[in-house]
């Protein structure tokens, strides 16, 4: 998808080399910090941590990554899906063990315009190959939010405010999967409404992290 080199997949190793994945990141939310801090937290996790206990990520959402990841949702690419798939199934693997793994929730009409949901299709490895329940089911998004992509941090927060329902949930520990954290707004308020369902702890799984 990048040049015109032979892949097993959809990008070259030598394209994949140049993705780029931050080694120092907060514990909380998976923003790069400071190598030479010392610090496993960023200024704002110690002044407001969000409501999940954990952030992983793959890679920063930014050059070759931001490419193909605007590829696969805004011009159903899906072979690059499959291809970020079982990526996403290796960073899996050196996690926790958690009693399910809920994906962002996507309003219809978003799924009608995309065709598909972008994270079911970053989760198809791990669905086929983990043994664990995705629930699709147990969170609804009951608003259909505008874009975030132009929206600051607090106009962020706003829109997606009571965006998602849930009624009660049996699971003691989730996994909250998403494409790509920005702000974290969204995955925030997925995460606090789990939490009130009746979920003890939640950490949050992306391929990407803005490094906004």
């Amino acid at each position: 998808m990048l040049c015109i080199e032979p892949a097993n997949f959809c990008v070259c190793q030598e394209c994949e080399a140049e993705f780029s994945n931050q080694e120092n990141r907060c514990q909380s939310c998976a923003h790069p910090v400071n190598s030479n801090s010392n610090l496993d937290f960023c200024g704002q996790c110690l002044s407001h941590s969000p409501a999940f206990s954990r952030a992983y990520t793959l890679y920063d959402y930014q050059g070759l990554v931001a490419q193909l990841i605007k590829l696969f949702k805004y011009n159903k690419q899906l072979c690059i899906g499959d291809y970020f798939a079982y990526k996403l199934a290796d960073k899996y693997q050196s996690l926790p063990d958690y009693d399910a793994i809920i994906p962002m929730p996507l309003s219809s009409k978003r799924i009608q315009e995309r065709g598909f949901n972008q994270v079911l299709e970053l989760l198809s490895v791990i669905r086929r190959k983990q043994g664990i329940m995705v629930d699709t089911h147990s969170v609804k998004r009951i608003k259909a939010t505008q874009s975030l992509t132009n929206l600051k941090a607090e106009q962020r927060q706003q829109e997606v405010k009571g965006a998602f329902y849930a009624e009660s949930i049996l699971y003691q520990r989730v996994l909250l999967v998403d494409d790509v954290m920005t702000t974290g707004a969204s995955l925030n308020e997925l995460a606090k409404t789990v939490i009130s369902a009746g979920v003890q702890s939640c950490d949050v799984l992306t391929l990407s992290r803005a490094m906004t």
